[in-house]
């Protein structure tokens, strides 16, 4: 009975048993290594991409509060960032204004942030 169990075992018990030969692990390491070196590179990268589109729309904000405008901005109305001669930003409702340089269409979201509007 107790040769059988022997027989079982996932090991040689004697000398003169065949040689455990382990499976080469180190391929299925290293392509998972590389795959999971590519989920973290591209996450890395999305974040990177979410971050400078945040920093553009601050950025853009910074410039639209600073500039001058004698209306209360209404939430889902659209409105036009020029630049006047002397180097100050205009918020203006007058589209194709020649006055001024144009520089962004934008519009006021109810979270109280501009949001530029994509040029036909």
């Amino acid at each position: 009975m107790a040769e059988l169990n022997k027989a079982l075992l996932p090991y040689g018990t004697t000398s003169s048993s065949p040689a455990i030969v382990l499976p080469d692990t180190e391929l299925f390491l290293s392509e998972r290594g590389s795959l999971t070196k590519n989920y973290f590179e591209n996450a890395v990268e999305l974040l990177n991409r979410e971050y400078d589109s945040i920093r553009r729309l601050a950025e853009l904000n910074e410039l639209v509060f600073s500039s001058s405008y004698n209306f209360v901005p209404r939430v889902g109305q659209q409105y036009h960032l020029y630049k006047k001669v002397g180097g100050k930003y205009l918020l203006s409702m007058i589209e194709h204004w020649t006055a001024h340089e144009f520089i962004v269409s934008v519009e006021f979201t109810a979270d109280s942030v501009w949001k530029e509007i994509p040029s036909n």
